[in-house]
């Protein structure tokens, strides 16, 4: 008998995964560096969702549901594979490395600690 490969069950949490995913694409979205071809694809996505054009109608409630949310995951994935690898690690890296609830600044640098140096001085209290 053939040994099967054991795969890693899938994130638990999937809206955990789509709410970073957002993040890293709102990030995405406004930096520089991802050229202005790559930042068509959320815009032609989100025209997709809000046109009355579908493939499956939304009178069709569920079906008509799952083809808009379907355009937006392949959307979201399409886009933050379409940006340079480097500016979505880097921009994966922050936003792991701050939590999910911490805010992402982009003018910090990714790789180095925050430093605050200073000196103080004790003064006793007399009046």
């Amino acid at each position: 008998m053939a040994k099967q490969k054991r795969q890693q069950p899938p994130d638990p949490d999937l809206l955990t995964r789509l709410w970073n995913d957002l993040v890293v694409a709102w990030r995405l979205a406004f930096d520089r560096r991802v050229s202005g071809t790559v930042k068509l694809i959320p815009l032609a996505m989100v025209a997709y969702i809000l046109s009355p054009i579908d493939l499956i109608p939304d009178i069709f409630l569920p079906f008509g549901v799952v083809d808009d949310l379907s355009a937006l995951l392949i959307g979201l994935q399409l886009f933050i594979h379409s940006a340079p690898p480097e500016v979505v690690a880097e921009y994966r890296r922050r936003f792991s490395r701050r939590g999910q609830r911490g805010k992402i600044n982009p003018g910090e640098p990714a790789d180095e600690p925050r430093i605050i140096e200073g000196e103080y001085e004790v003064r006793d209290k007399r009046d």
